[in-house]
């Protein structure tokens, strides 16, 4: 909301149709022609090239087989100059292990980072809550700059 509202046009992808249509709701009608979503898996994505691409909480649920070629697009995608926001979760996440969910050890961060301008690589490890009950969290926040 905050980019269209900035003026940005915004590429919204979710696998579910009611995210798409939460969002849409949500818009105001003068900012709609700026925004595009597209219901599809992550997985099968074909990114336009971007000056920013944000994935809040979104890619800890790409299919771990998938995940490498994931981020060769995410990076490809990016123009140089232009910027990664977003986050993956850590190996001591208390949702390791569950099928269809991808975990990243600090190292492995360091190398997916290689390439990039890190501006921002916090790790979190805390007690807090999902959707549905108590969790332990353990994540990474990125803000990358392709260079």
């Amino acid at each position: 909301m905050e980019l269209l509202r900035k003026g940005w046009r915004v590429l919204a992808v979710d696998s579910q149709r009611e995210a798409a249509e939460f969002l849409a709701r949500r818009v105001p009608a003068g900012q709609r022609p700026f925004l595009t979503t597209l219901i599809a898996p992550m997985e099968d994505l074909v990114l336009p090239s971007t000056d920013f691409l944000y994935a809040s909480f979104s890619l800890p649920f790409c299919l771990p087989e998938s995940f490498p070629t994931l981020w060769r697009r995410i990076r490809r995608a990016i123009r140089p100059g232009g910027h990664f926001a977003g986050q993956l979760f850590g190996d001591r996440d208390e949702w390791v292990g569950r099928r269809g969910m991808v975990f990243h050890s600090l190292r492995e961060i360091r190398s997916l980072t290689r390439g990039f301008k890190v501006e921002l690589l916090r790790e979190t490890e805390e007690e807090g809550r999902s959707f549905v009950e108590p969790k332990h969290w353990h994540f990474f926040d990125l803000i990358l700059e392709r260079v």
